[in-house]
């Protein structure tokens, strides 16, 4: 039994006791299943080859449409640099600096600034007091005044227990939300025991001063100590005055960009008996950098088409896109819009060979410098037009914007069934000639009006006294206004009086039985609606402030609004920036030590908003509201308390333009109308006239970039591109044979354990028989002997 069990385990093993190799016989055996392995590995290893190759090649293709792209339209084709000179030895960069847009005018202008813009700032005339009649000592000791005074219309109150600092606080919080003074207050120490309040306008402009009012200001006063009844001028405010071109402009600020087409001034030194020159003119050298940047990507992608296809004398092989259909039909794409004519063009500019880009005998295409350079410099539209898509259009109401994907060259006839309109309802009541209470009952009327996109609201009093241009007034000043969103906690702090609680005091004032330790959680969104969190550990009541929590606060928000507490004792928090906004805010005490501080639910005080698309202006004797865009998307809805104008209470929308183009289907947004189908496909016209029919025809000249883009896109779309496809085909096959090696191979795995199990029965059968063997020769040998 132990001789079986040992000769069994030797040959199920190694076949040793047969003299048998079993496992060389398995894998001779499985030879043609791991041949079919490895022709199918080495498939897909050529696949994974190819897929990478086409990605590099789409990458290319995509780097050449992107700079087609960028050279393809009329505003985006030049960039433009501008010269100043100085007529005396200041330099004129010290003066002066200029920033263009793509719609900048050439041309050559003189410039003398003779004022620049300039803030309004005031400040006490001496040093501030306190109640003993002795100079401040320092600016967050108690003055021990109290009383008010206002700033820019807006009132400030002082109390016996506010240092210069809780003033200057005071006077900043009430530079928030929709009703800002516009005025911010700093402390300037101007030498021992002398603190100023300084008042600077936060706008340029004399028609953005300020006044400092109010009877506790006078001298002997009860602010009296403040010395701002008489304020020492530190700046006046004024506008800037530049002198273009001979002609004399006044603005407010210092950065003017509306003077110059397209050209923004930014004013730095005002110096009347200096007069600049400024050459605005075509940057030249950019312009041969970005023809050269073109030529330079077509030939990359010709170079690489090129090394596919040739072949290796060694070896035979070609690339192992050699066989890719895709590569010689961008090839063909490329090569036939190279060769193309744009209509519209003199003959002797028409294409890319006319004005010195020109193919060689490689396929290369080489810039010919001296006739481009020629053209660059006495033609250089004659450059972008060969380049850019644009139009000439037989009525000037008409308008080519842009071209598709796939616009060919030629003429477009617009067919016009409704032309675009804009919102707009008009009043009957003759506010020209009667007041609004005529109509009211002597009663005001409480004006909203909601825009429909972005559902802005614009609430307005039109007071009963007033006529046609107050209200026309009223209106316009609503709609062109952006608030600043601010919102309140509900609680309000107190201290010991019971008073309102300030920035400087502490959390052991507030008498809510706040520990050490305690911690406070801040939570809420930002204005675009990102999450907010942080939290505040009172590290000592007795010293900690409500400022350290408020600064805390603002550093949750990235400092993009400003914490505060208002004249009541409630929390503030205003958006630093105005507009719409999705701010929200929460502060949660968590009174770990057992205390009772809160403070109390959110509300919107101010909700942030930008300016409405809208606007007031005179119909006849009443007033008429419009949108100012055009279209469907551009209407409101208008609710009034009284009908005072004589409009009644409605919704009202635009209309969009709608027609064909060249007979084919086209959508309409406001006074776009833009192809849906066959070669106007994407193709935008602009049409601001009001006849319909038959209204103009168009001649849209495609030039060799939008042509680029446009086949281009056809193969390296990253979502529906040939070149996109064929990769994704690849893929498939890759994922497939990966697919057929996984089968193959466990196919064979079950065909080794067969004939494993197969080779280790023979072998024991086999040495059975020899182990019999063994026992007869020895029974016989015995046998044998006995006799």
């Amino acid at each position: 039994m132990g001789t079986h069990n040992k000769m069994a385990g030797i040959s199920s093993i190694s076949g040793l006791v047969a003299g048998f190799d079993t496992k060389g016989a398995v894998e001779e055996l499985l030879k043609p299943q791991q041949n079919r392995i490895d022709s199918l590995t080495l498939q897909q290893t050529n696949e994974s080859i190819k897929q990478e190759e086409l990605t590099n090649f789409n990458g290319m293709v995509q780097q050449l449409r992107n700079t087609a792209i960028a050279m393809s339209t009329t505003t985006n084709f030049y960039s433009y640099t501008a010269s100043l000179s100085s007529s005396s030895s200041v330099p004129a960069v010290s003066l002066l600096s200029v920033s263009g847009t793509n719609s900048v005018s050439v041309g050559n202008h003189t410039i003398k600034i003779n004022k620049l813009a300039l803030a309004q700032r005031d400040s006490s005339s001496a040093a501030v007091q306190s109640s003993a009649g002795t100079a401040a000592s320092s600016d967050t000791a108690a003055l021990g005044l109290s009383g008010s005074f206002t700033v820019a219309g807006a009132t400030v109150t002082v109390t016996a227990a506010d240092s210069l600092q809780d003033i200057a606080t005071s006077i900043n919080q009430l530079n928030t939300g929709s009703t800002a003074t516009g005025v911010t207050a700093s402390i300037i120490k101007a030498g021992t025991s002398d603190y100023r309040l300084v008042f600077t306008a936060g706008t340029t402009g004399a028609a953005n001063s300020f006044a400092l009012a109010g009877a506790d200001l006078s001298n002997g006063a009860a602010l009296g100590k403040l010395n701002l009844s008489a304020p020492t001028s530190l700046q006046l405010a004024q506008d800037a005055e530049v002198i273009i071109d001979g002609l004399t402009i006044t603005r407010d600020g210092n950065s003017i960009s509306d003077a110059l087409s397209g050209v923004t001034m930014d004013l730095l030194q005002a110096d009347p008996a200096t007069t600049l020159s400024m050459n605005v003119a075509i940057d030249t050298a950019a312009l041969r950098s970005n023809v050269q940047a073109f030529v330079d990507d077509y030939n990359s992608v010709q170079d690489y088409i090129n090394a596919q296809f040739v072949v290796d004398t060694k070896t035979g092989n070609s690339g192992v896109l050699a066989g890719d259909i895709t590569l010689r039909s961008v090839q063909t794409a490329l090569y036939s819009s190279l060769l193309q004519t744009v209509p519209g063009l003199a003959s002797d500019r028409n294409s890319m060979v006319k004005i010195g880009v020109e193919p060689d005998s490689t396929g290369h295409m080489v810039i010919n410098e001296n006739l481009f350079d020629a053209f660059v410099n006495t033609a250089p539209d004659a450059v972008r037009d060969v380049f850019v898509a644009q139009g000439t259009s037989s009525n000037r109401d008409l308008e080519f914007l842009v071209n598709g994907l796939n616009t060919p060259s030629g003429t477009y006839s617009m067919n016009i069934t409704a032309a675009a309109a804009r919102a707009e309802l008009s009043g009957t009541n003759d506010v020209l000639n009667h007041t609004l209470g005529s109509f009211t009952g002597a009663l005001d009327d409480v004006v909203s009006i909601t825009e429909t996109s972005g559902s802005r609201l614009a609430t307005v009093t039109l007071g009963a006294a007033m006529n046609q241009s107050g209200i026309i007034d009223a209106l316009n000043a609503e709609f062109d206004t952006m608030y600043t969103e601010q919102h309140q906690l509900a609680t309000a702090l107190t201290v010991t009086g019971p008073v309102a609680a300030i920035g400087s005091s502490t959390f052991s004032q507030l008498g809510l039985g706040t520990l050490a330790g305690d911690t406070i959680s801040i939570s809420g969104t930002n204005r675009i609606g990102g999450a907010i969190s942080g939290t505040f550990t009172v590290l000592n009541p007795a010293t900690d402030t409500l400022s350290s929590l408020f600064n805390a606060i603002q550093s949750a928000f990235n400092q993009q609004v400003v914490a505060g507490i208002d004249g009541t004792g409630h929390v503030i928090l205003t958006d630093s920036e105005s507009g719409d906004s999705q701010l929200s805010f929460t502060l949660t005490a968590n009174n770990q030590g057992g205390g009772t501080l809160s403070f109390g639910a959110d509300s919107v005080q101010v909700e942030g908003r930008n300016t409405l698309g809208l606007e007031a202006l005179a119909s006849g004797t009443g007033v008429q509201i419009r949108s100012k865009s055009w279209g469907a998307s551009a209407g409101y809805t208008i609710s009034q308390s009284v009908d005072g104008l004589g409009i009644t209470n409605q919704t009202v929308a635009g209309v969009d333009v709608a027609g064909t183009i060249n007979g084919l289907a086209a959508s309409g947004s406001g006074q776009g109308l833009t192809g849906s189908t066959g070669a106007v496909d994407g193709m935008t016209f602009l049409y601001s006239g009001t006849a319909t029919g038959a209204v103009g025809d168009v001649v849209v000249g495609v030039g060799v970039a939008a042509m680029f883009e446009g086949s281009l896109d056809y193969f390296s779309n990253p979502f529906s591109g040939a070149v996109q496809s064929s990769i994704a085909q690849l893929q498939t096959t890759y994922d497939s044979l990966g697919k057929m090696i996984t089968d193959v191979q466990m196919q064979m795995e079950m065909r080794r354990t067969e004939l494993t199990k197969s080779f280790a029965s023979m072998e024991t059968a086999m040495a059975n028989m020899q182990s019999l063997g063994s026992f007869l020769t020895q029974f016989v040998n015995s046998k044998n002997s006995n006799n």
